[in-house]
């Protein structure tokens, strides 16, 4: 029998994410805090369920993209939750971006009841979503990862296996931290070209001829010259990624000075009413610093 798949949260990632299921023939059911936004799933053929607690009764596996720690906690440990239909046999697989010590914690509780947990936060943005090509980082049992890659393949295309619980997700921050370097610096890039009277394309052109190009340059470059602040990953998750981060620092004894710094650019976004465009919008942060209107 094929692996009934359970999942939870439906946002800008989730909802992508759920129907490569369907698409690919797993019985699929669905759960999420606004349940007006399971109808588009239920009536490609998903089934609704009405707490997280019905969603593991009717799944061998569930799948979580949620948005932060507070949403997993709802998710797992609240009185209708998941964790009072855990059970030997079950699996909850986390593709969240949350803390390591969260990670830690709900595969502690979900093993106490006999079920298993592999962590697996992913990165492609809602792009990698839509098509299926999403990187999950896993950690947690190897063999689980192994067991499981079916279930991830269908939302993506590769699974990289990272070690223990909690050091998917480490290495999911750290992934986020170097985003935040990337965007940051490339906004400040692009406003210095401006003033100085230097088209973008002449710098982009530059950098991907250089030992420093990324595909993410043109990606978020395009982007910020079209002004398009659509979201695809919005300032207020990474915001919420770089503190997870820091104070991951913090528990290890790393200092990150410079991503301490970073995040105060994109808090200025969010002060400024942008938590929910895209990163790329940060640019605003530097171009009105810069005396540009």
């Amino acid at each position: 029998m094929q692996t009934r798949i359970g999942f939870a949260g439906l946002g800008l990632m989730g909802g992508r994410m759920a129907r490569h299921y369907l698409e690919k023939g797993f019985p699929l059911t669905v759960w999420n805090r606004t349940p007006d936004r399971c109808a588009p799933l239920v009536a490609a053929g998903a089934t609704q369920a009405k707490t997280p607690r019905e969603l593991a009764e009717r799944s061998d596996v569930v799948v979580a993209c949620v948005s932060d720690p507070p949403a997993v906690e709802r998710l797992v440990f609240a009185e209708d939750g998941l964790l009072a239909a855990a059970r030997p046999g079950f699996t909850y697989l986390e593709t969240s971006t949350i803390s390591p010590s969260m990670a830690r914690r709900v595969d502690e509780a979900l093993r106490a009841k006999g079920a298993r947990m592999l962590e697996a936060p992913v990165t492609g943005s809602k792009m990698g979503a839509e098509k299926g090509t999403l990187i999950l980082m896993t950690g947690g049992p190897r063999a689980l990862h192994d067991e499981l890659m079916p279930v991830m393949m269908a939302i993506g295309s590769q699974a990289i296996y990272c070690g223990e619980m909690g050091q998917g997700s480490v290495v999911k921050l750290i992934g986020n931290g170097l985003i935040s370097f990337m965007l940051a610096g490339l906004c400040e890039g692009l406003v210095l070209a401006k003033k100085a009277g230097i088209p973008q394309e002449t710098v982009l052109e530059v950098v991907m001829a250089s030992g420093y190009q990324s595909p993410y340059f043109p990606f978020k470059g395009a982007a910020i010259a079209r002004r398009d602040w659509d979201t695809h990953f919005s300032i207020d998750l990474l915001v919420k990624d770089q503190t997870l981060a820091l104070e991951e620092g913090a528990v290890h004894g790393v200092p990150m000075p410079g991503l301490a710094a970073i995040r105060e650019v994109f808090q200025s976004a969010r002060a400024r009413g942008w938590g929910a465009e895209d990163i790329a919008a940060v640019y605003k942060v530097i171009e009105s610093a810069s005396g540009i209107d």
